[in-house]
């Protein structure tokens, strides 16, 4: 469908917007993911677990698992993909994937700071 660009009309004598004017072609898509981005996806039903009260400051979930794949979902898009599964905890039993997309720069930085923080807290004991 061709986007047209929609002006208010003058009166006849001062109508200045001509035909030719008109967009006649869809205008580009744009990317998802700009390629340099790194990013986290919350699914929308976590929304709906966090209730909302003024006295409400957020909800723990616990983290079940860890997964990561080499993801091209499409050009352009992060490459290393992390999934981590999080559940409900007490007598809620909800469960939840949250999803981090990052370009190797990043994964590799994540993963020196997880190794050297891991470190420290063995150190600590």
């Amino acid at each position: 469908m061709p986007y047209l660009m929609s002006v208010a009309r003058r009166p006849a004598k001062m109508d200045l917007m001509s035909k030719d004017m008109a967009r006649t072609e869809t205008p580009a898509r744009r990317r998802r993911w700009p390629s340099s981005r790194n990013t986290m996806s919350f699914p929308r039903e976590l929304r709906d677990a966090i209730p909302d009260l003024p006295t409400c400051v957020g909800r723990v979930l616990e983290l079940d698992s860890t997964t990561g794949t080499i993801s091209q979902i499409y050009p352009g898009s992060p490459p290393v993909r992390l999934r981590m599964l999080v559940k409900e905890t007490g007598k809620l039993k909800g469960e939840f994937a949250v999803f981090i997309d990052l370009q190797p720069d990043a994964a590799r930085a994540l993963a020196e700071t997880l190794a050297r923080l891991a470190d420290e807290a063995d150190n600590s004991r």
